[in-house]
Formats: structure tokens, C-alpha cells, sequence
């Protein structure tokens, strides 16, 4: 998704949510053939964008191989960032408490 936005114009947002659309298709199929109609409407304005997104297609649509799968979760790190942020908090309460009182 980075790679193909970083060749499409900042100004253009509308391409941005058509783009997320099609991994939110409830087929493979589906997320196939609306991929291949963002590519016939944009290839004449955004021709490397396109060719980006051709080319990682099938590799980011590997999740639908998975019966019951929610692709959703995998898609977001939150869990994990959130989980490492209050280790970073809680460790740094300890470290100042330490320094201020060393006994």
C-alpha cells in the first residue's frame, strides 16, 4: 500500500480509499476483479502506481486461502505497539524512582 501511494499524487485521495477497497472484498475473486478495475481506470494517470500494485496483488491476497480467517487483526500491529509502550512507561517509572531515591 506504501509502495503504490508514494507514486500517486498527494492530491488525489480518491484513489487511497479505492485502493484499500480491495482487500476488504469478501472473495478472492472479487478483490481480483476490482483490482483489475482500479488498474484499467488509473492506468493512464498513475502507470507505476499500477504496475506496483499488479505486482504485489497476489502476494497480499495470500490470506484468503484461510477458511475463517479474519485478514482484519493480522493488518494491525495496535496489540502489540500498545504492549510495548506501556513496557517502555512502566520501565521508566522504575528507572527515575531508583535514581531519586537509592535506598
Amino acid at each position: 500500500m506504501r509502495n503504490i501511494m508514494a507514486r500517486v499524487s498527494h492530491k488525489d485521495n480518491g484513489i487511497l480509499y479505492k485502493v484499500k477497497q480491495i482487500w476488504k472484498q469478501p472473495t478472492r475473486e472479487d478483490a481480483l476483479q476490482y483490482a483489475q478495475h482500479i488498474v484499467t481506470e488509473y492506468r493512464d494517470r498513475y502507470p507505476e502506481a499500477m504496475e506496483c500494485l499488479e505486482a504485489g496483488l497476489e502476494d497480499s491476497l495470500h490470506y484468503f486461502a484461510f477458511d475463517g480467517f479474519d485478514h482484519r487483526k493480522t493488518s494491525s500491529t495496535n496489540v502489540l505497539e500498545r504492549m510495548n509502550e506501556e513496557i517502555r512507561r512502566r520501565s521508566r517509572i522504575a528507572g527515575v524512582s531508583r535514581v531519586l531515591n537509592p535506598m
